[in-house]
């Protein structure tokens, strides 16, 4: 029984070393012999507006690869196919089928050359995961659901921002600002001296807090974060990825 499942198992592995395999050449192949190019296999669905989304598309944008570009909102049938919880981005590359920005982000540095989006070593990665963990748990409730959205969908009385949310929440963003801030330092990335996908998490988030009035203040205050977040700003990956005003 037990060299029946380490057979099995290693039936399995080579298997799914195989298909991964042969969807590397077969992109590789679509660049080649389709106008289309990597368009031809990869596919992201989502709203431009949502920070996850644009992560997503600077993480693609970095790589240089083109894609087609559906962009549905939450819960919409296209995005539920794949997202069991309805929630953007989704992604395809052929038959893989991905949710969850982390997941799809690091499949496309280990699937795809191009420019690094996962540090290089143990303590830079492990510094990675800790900023990409605390911008999902921390810092994107506090900035963006229970601040930029009270703006962008206000739903106080009188069709007002509500300020109850708004104000119970600076005090957390301003404390989440000051951890950035010591950790970006002297550097423009947050885990060593390279881009890896904790920046690409974080920029689009900060350029939101740079259009409201409470959160554009906080900003002001945090020298090494401003820095780091013009320097981000600066790449084409940022400027391409802009979600239209309004």
């Amino acid at each position: 029984m037990t060299a029946f499942l380490t057979l099995s198992l290693s039936v399995a592995e080579a298997r799914e070393a195989h298909n991964a395999g042969w969807q590397g050449c077969l992109n590789k192949l679509a660049d080649f012999t389709d106008a289309r190019g990597s368009a031809a296999t990869l596919f992201l669905i989502g709203d431009a507006r949502s920070t996850y989304v644009r992560t997503t598309r600077m993480a693609l944008a970095e790589k240089v690869l083109k894609y087609a570009y559906d962009p549905s909102p939450p819960h919409s049938e296209q995005v539920n196919a794949i997202s069991p919880y309805g929630r953007i981005p989704v992604f395809r590359d052929g038959d893989t089928a991905l949710f969850e920005t982390s997941a799809i982000v690091r499949y496309l540095d280990e699937a795809f050359d191009g420019t690094p989006l996962v540090a290089p070593n143990a303590r830079l990665r492990a510094q990675m995961e800790q900023w990409v963990s605390m911008i999902n748990c921390h810092a994107y409730d506090a900035m963006i659901r229970r601040y930029v959205l009270q703006y962008v969908f206000p739903k106080g009385e009188g069709g007002k921002p509500d300020r109850m949310t708004i104000d119970a929440a600076l005090p957390e963003i301003e404390g989440l600002l000051a951890a950035l801030n010591k950790a970006y330092g002297e550097r423009n990335f947050l885990a060593g001296d390279a881009l890896t996908m904790a920046d690409l998490f974080l920029a689009p988030i900060v350029h939101y807090l740079g259009m409201f009035p409470e959160s554009k203040g906080l900003l002001g205050t945090f020298a090494d974060l401003r820095r780091a977040h013009a320097a981000i700003a600066e790449r084409e990956s940022f400027k391409t990825t802009a979600p239209a005003p309004g």
